[in-house]
């Protein structure tokens, strides 16, 4: 919805995920909309087996790995669409994890990235907290209290993430955009977050700025 395409928009694509997750959301969206296969890369594997089997009913070829972002295991020029959504800000080297991306990708193919934004210095002081509390309270308490009184409700991951994940880089888009122009991207073109854009708390850009999160896709150019 935050790139205001149709999913048959992906039909015929050879599509890799980059970091596929837990819910696998993207491989079945893929796999729905009839891409021509569906690549998916995960570190953990635990996972892999049950996103498969719900994904079968689709008819369409899924091969799902466990493996880094980091070191993509694939040719050059593998792939039309390559996608990665709230993964690369959690890596150790997100430059990296992107230029695997476009190297995989095939010239006038596309990369989709989601990366979390750089918040207002209000947000930043909040999200000093969560990081803080992080490391104070328990997992499993902070888990337990949101699905009991549904704070976060429709997207608990989020504050969980905020508060646990070992790494957390927030970017501008200018930090991206020169990335990307480096990589021989063009086109390069940022959305509005469609998740965020509606959510009262978040969408104050005196607490937490304009850009939560860069959307953005790019192609890659075909004169290299």
């Amino acid at each position: 919805k935050s790139l205001q395409i149709s999913p048959d928009y992906f039909r015929d694509m050879k599509i890799l995920d980059c970091g596929f997750g837990g819910t696998g959301w993207a491989v079945e969206l893929f796999c729905r909309s009839k891409a021509a296969s569906v690549t998916g890369i995960d570190l953990n594997s635990k996972w892999t087996d049950r996103i498969t089997e719900r994904v079968k009913k689709y008819g369409v070829p899924v091969d799902l790995r466990q493996g880094t972002v980091l070191e993509l295991p694939f040719p050059d020029n593998s792939f039309d669409y390559v996608h990665s959504h709230g993964v690369m800000h959690h890596t150790t080297d997100w430059k990296k994890g992107v230029s695997e991306m476009t190297r995989v990708c095939k010239p006038g193919g596309k990369i989709y990235l989601m990366l979390y934004g750089k918040f207002a210095p209000v947000g930043r002081v909040i999200h000093f907290f969560y990081r803080l509390f992080g490391k104070i309270i328990p997992y499993r308490w902070t888990a337990a209290f949101v699905k009991k009184f549904g704070f976060y409700r429709d997207h608990e991951i989020s504050l969980l993430d905020a508060m646990y994940v070992p790494i957390e880089e927030h970017l501008s888009p200018k930090e991206i955009e020169t990335l990307l122009t480096s990589l021989h991207m063009e086109d390069i073109t940022f959305f509005e977050s469609y998740k965020w854009k509606n959510r009262k708390f978040y969408s104050s850009s005196f607490m937490f700025g304009k850009n939560i999160q860069n959307v953005v896709w790019a192609k890659k150019s075909s004169k290299n």
